[in-house]
């Protein structure tokens, strides 16, 4: 149980979305404030659906004897592996596939390309709205921006599965999903502590580090699946 619960935890804490709305967070006025009603927000959602799913839907799922740990392990580990493979896929796709310039007309018998620019969609405004929202000072934003990052992820399901196909104490499973959150918002748990003590330097090092998983994040998180993947395959294996 315990070690299906870290993996996953720490396939979360690198999720480049949360990564970089710690930063955002940190550039918006009273850092201290939205960092903790960001951090709320999310332990807020991520605990009570794993209470919900561990304690009152646990008979509804149907969870038999027929589910054990080792067996949640390898097919977690094997779907980890199959989300790598995709990444990894992508990744070599993409440097051959051709970059077209949208919106590129040809200007005379030169051939002389000129790009105009592409009026914003609805979709596009939405976003530059929500960017405008989430760079003001509210902290409801802040809390409400926790509480949908902490929505269900596969990995946070993954978890779930391990913690009920463990069969322990209701005590020790929640501490098991109280483990997972811990360490799933490591990143923003750290940089809270930091920013007490040099806030410049913690605005300086998350908005590096946010850019390194941005221009890695496809690399980065195949890596951290595959080599999880790995690890959970080995461990189910050996525990049959």
């Amino acid at each position: 149980m315990w070690t299906t619960v870290l993996v996953m935890a720490l396939a979360v804490s690198f999720r480049p979305v949360p990564i970089g709305l710690t930063v955002m967070m940190l550039n918006r006025p009273r850092p201290m404030q939205q960092l903790l009603a960001f951090l709320c927000g999310g332990f807020a959602m991520s605990l009570s659906v794993g209470m919900v799913v561990l304690f009152i839907l646990r008979h509804t799922l149907s969870v038999t004897t027929n589910i054990t740990v080792p067996k949640v392990q390898i097919v977690v580990g094997l779907l980890a592996l199959l989300i790598a493979a995709v990444l990894s896929t992508n990744i070599s796709a993409r440097r051959f596939a051709p970059g077209p310039l949208a919106g590129a007309t040809v200007v005379g018998d030169v051939g002389v390309a000129v790009v105009e620019p592409t009026p914003p969609g609805a979709l596009q405004k939405l976003s530059i709205r929500a960017r405008h929202l989430l760079q003001g000072g509210s902290l409801w934003v802040a809390g409400v921006a926790g509480l949908v990052i902490a929505l269900p992820t596969v990995e946070y399901m993954a978890a779930l599965a391990g913690i009920l196909a463990s069969g322990a104490a209701p005590a020790w499973q929640a501490g098991a999903l109280l483990a997972f959150n811990v360490v799933a918002f490591t990143v923003v748990e750290v940089a809270l502590v930091s920013h007490l003590a040099a806030p410049g330097k913690t605005r300086m090092l998350t908005a590096a580090f946010d850019d390194l998983i941005r221009s890695r994040r496809r690399r980065i998180l195949a890596a951290l699946l595959a080599a999880a993947g790995c690890f959970m395959l080995a461990v189910g294996m050996s525990g049959l």
